[in-house]
């Protein structure tokens, strides 16, 4: 009986050491295996982003959690659910394990969410958005695909699924997007998650026959009409320009720009190369020789700078804090023009989302991917040396600006490499749709980096591209893709814009807290100069009721024109 017993209790220990033997270098291989990256990672505020405000937690709801063991084991655990909200995971094994969660949302609102496991695998998530608004997103594990998101909408202009209408014709797109046909001749594009991210009409302003609606991450909407040189595109009722041709100045276009009730115009010259036309920025003013080398001289000592010249940061700051670090201080004015550039394209994304929400300030970002990438010092310092390089050509193009006060005229079949394939790294500056080379459809917004890879312009106008700065929801770092010249042509625009508009801040002794410069020696260009479109301002409005119009029409299945 003894001996019996005495067995009995062995044999228990062995299995009992046996199991902890198992599981103990299973816990250490998933640990080993979890992916180590530099990348961004955005700030934990508010748990539970992603499927909403006060998803589930404490207070009395249940929920049911089965984890993933190292490589394949499953266990399962009961826990209180938030304030009687319940929900369900299953989390990812090391090395590719899927999981869903359901989790309550925002005032009632619920999601679903498919975890990616380390190295490669994908999942997909459905987060309730403010106030029962939905959103979908396609994201990447560490260092694998590039992911897709759409942001859940507010009580204005939020996401829309597109519901299929009968006689529908359906193609399927990259990236898991579809395209709808319908018999009044419109387009409707989905995302991955089937909601509305592009829509085309037959129907518009300043003379076109088109009218094209995009919705970018955080609900970003841009609307565009007309044809090259008699177009309106517009961010917002008060936001936008208005382009037309410079009447007897062939090949010269102007845009004029509205900016919180004010209006000014810049003006493109038309080039080819290769077959592609694209527009190239004529700058209105130059400076003297010495302020351009005042701007890239270092001052005696650093210097601190408050941007917006406020104790209390401007609302996109805060929203882009864990992507932008403004420098501590300024050496030179081109570290601060760089900063500057920086700057006001993350403005321009953050106003571009709060257009498209009704007013209201952008929600922060619901795809928590670790394939974003912050502004590293080393990336800025590239982004300076940009900056350095197209002060050195403006300033040597202010050395033998044309005395003549007629504008340059074209000479026929000329043709001359486009500036954007001189340039490196350029700045993303308004909403971009790309199709990287991997097949995942995403999209750029202001303020992402990206650096041109190809020496050569495709035969359908392509140029190589590589994400190598993004924020949260936007294309996957080290993404490669094929960009359009003219696209590329228009960062390139962008850049010369924005860096001009602060040389005129600096030039103007208007960077509070800045050595004043030496004097500017502005002198006007007559090329780069054309009065604006008078009713500009009212012509954005009415596109952008056409647009919300639209948009309504498509979200209750209508299709009048």
């Amino acid at each position: 009986m003894d001996l019996r017993r005495t067995v009995e209790k062995i044999f228990c220990a062995g299995v009992i050491l046996a199991v902890a033997f198992a599981w103990a270098p299973g816990e250490v291989r998933a640990s080993q295996d979890k992916p180590k990256t530099n990348t961004l990672t955005p700030p934990p505020a508010k748990a539970a982003q992603t499927s909403g405000t006060r998803g589930g937690g404490a207070r009395g709801g249940t929920g049911t959690t089965t984890g993933a063991g190292a490589r394949g084991g499953t266990g399962s655990t009961t826990g209180a659910g938030a304030r009687g909200a319940t929900g369900t995971t299953t989390g990812a094994g090391a090395r590719g394990g899927t999981g869903t969660t359901t989790g309550a949302g925002a005032r009632g609102g619920t999601g679903s969410t498919t975890g990616a496991g380390a190295r490669g695998a994908t999942g997909t998530t459905t987060g309730a958005g403010a106030r029962g608004g939905t959103g979908t997103t396609t994201s990447a594990g560490a260092r694998g695909g590039g992911g897709t998101t759409t942001n859940g909408g507010g009580p204005i202009g939020g996401a829309t699924h597109y519901v299929n209408r009968p006689g529908d014709q359906a193609r399927t797109l990259p990236g898991g997007r579809t395209e709808f046909h319908n018999a009044n001749g419109q387009t409707v594009t989905t995302n991955a998650g089937g909601e509305v991210h592009r829509i085309e009409a037959p129907r518009g302003l300043a003379g076109g026959n088109k009218m094209v609606i995009d919705r970018g991450p955080g609900g970003a909407r841009l609307v565009e009409t007309g044809r090259p040189g008699a177009r309106v595109v517009s961010y917002g009722p008060h936001r936008g320009f208005v382009e037309r041709n410079v009447a007897g100045r062939p090949g010269y276009i102007s845009r004029t720009y509205v900016v919180g009730g004010r209006s000014y115009a810049h003006v493109y010259r038309e080039y080819r190369y290769h077959g592609v036309a694209y527009y190239r920025y004529v700058p209105a003013v130059y400076y003297g020789l010495g302020f351009y080398g005042w701007a890239v001289t270092p001052w005696g000592a650093p210097m601190r700078y408050a941007w917006s010249g406020l104790a209390t940061p401007a609302p996109w700051f805060g929203l882009y804090a864990g992507y932008f670090t403004p420098y501590p201080t300024y050496a030179s004015p081109d570290l601060w023009l760089t900063d500057y550039l920086i700057a006001e394209n993350l403005r321009l994304a953050y106003e571009s989302q709060q257009a498209g929400n009704g007013g209201q300030a952008p929600p922060p970002p619901s795809n928590m991917q670790p394939t974003s990438a912050a502004l590293s010092p080393e990336m800025k310092a590239l982004i300076a040396d940009e900056v350095r390089q197209q002060l050195a050509a403006e300033k040597a193009a202010a050395a033998v600006q044309p005395t003549s006060s007629g504008p340059q005229q074209l000479a026929p079949g000329s043709e001359e490499l486009p500036p954007a394939m001189k340039q490196r790294f350029f700045v993303v500056s308004s909403n971009l749709d790309i199709t990287t080379a991997a097949g995942q459809a995403c999209s750029l917004t202001p303020g992402d980096i990206i650096q041109r890879k190809g020496q050569t312009v495709t035969a359908d106008g392509g140029v190589d591209v590589e994400v190598v700065s993004s924020k949260p929801g936007d294309c996957a770092a080290d993404s490669r893709a094929a960009v359009q010249l003219a696209d590329l042509q228009e960062m390139h625009n962008q850049f010369r814009e924005q860096l001009d508009s602060g040389l005129k801040v600096v030039a103007d002794n208007k960077a509070k807290g800045l050595p004043n410069g030496p004097a500017a020696g502005a002198r006007p260009v007559a090329e780069g100069t054309a009065d604006p479109v008078a009713d500009a301002e009212s012509q954005l409005a009415a596109q952008e009721t056409d647009a919300a119009k639209l948009e309504a029409q498509v979200r209750l299945g209508g299709g009048a024109n």
